[in-house]
């Protein structure tokens, strides 16, 4: 008797679980494609979404920050102010962050400067933040990528 309960739950449980998955869509299907003004040839040519909202969490593609006119602290506050702009257009802040991923090109000599701009937008309670040395970027003049997520109601 208990093999025969026992094929019966395995039945009944596959055909449950095919019934779901006939229900279901694919993940970015569901998700909202965040794409500031004056992104859409980014989205269109390079194939990537610069940020998606998908059940309360905002993923936001890796921004890229490169010296401006020379200033490494002015690049990282455009880097900054481009994912406050993704965010704010998702329907979240700065302080919804919940995870950083940062990716430098030079992780001990840039770290401080990038340390102190980073504070300039991100306020307590902080997020969990990675940071990573790697050898270069896609961007040839970029120096470091950031990436977060962000969690909304």
């Amino acid at each position: 008797m208990t093999g025969k309960l026992f094929s019966t739950a395995l039945v009944a449980g596959g055909l449950l679980s095919a019934a779901a998955q006939a229900d279901s869509h694919h993940a970015r299907e569901r998700a909202d494609i965040i794409i500031p003004d004056g992104w859409e040839e980014i989205y269109e040519n390079w194939k990537f979404a610069p940020a998606l909202k998908i059940d309360g969490r905002i993923y936001v593609s890796g921004v890229v920050a490169a010296p401006q006119d020379g200033d490494l602290k002015e690049g990282y506050r455009r880097a900054w102010r481009t994912i406050e702009q993704m965010l704010v257009k998702a329907g979240a802040s700065l302080d919804d962050i919940v995870e950083m991923t940062t990716f430098h090109t030079n992780l001990s000599e840039h770290l401080q400067g990038f340390g102190e701009v980073k504070d300039e937008f991100i306020k307590a309670p902080y997020p969990s933040w990675t940071g990573i040395g790697i050898s270069e970027l896609a961007v040839p003049a970029g120096i470091v990528e950031i990436k977060v997520i962000a969690h909304v109601k």
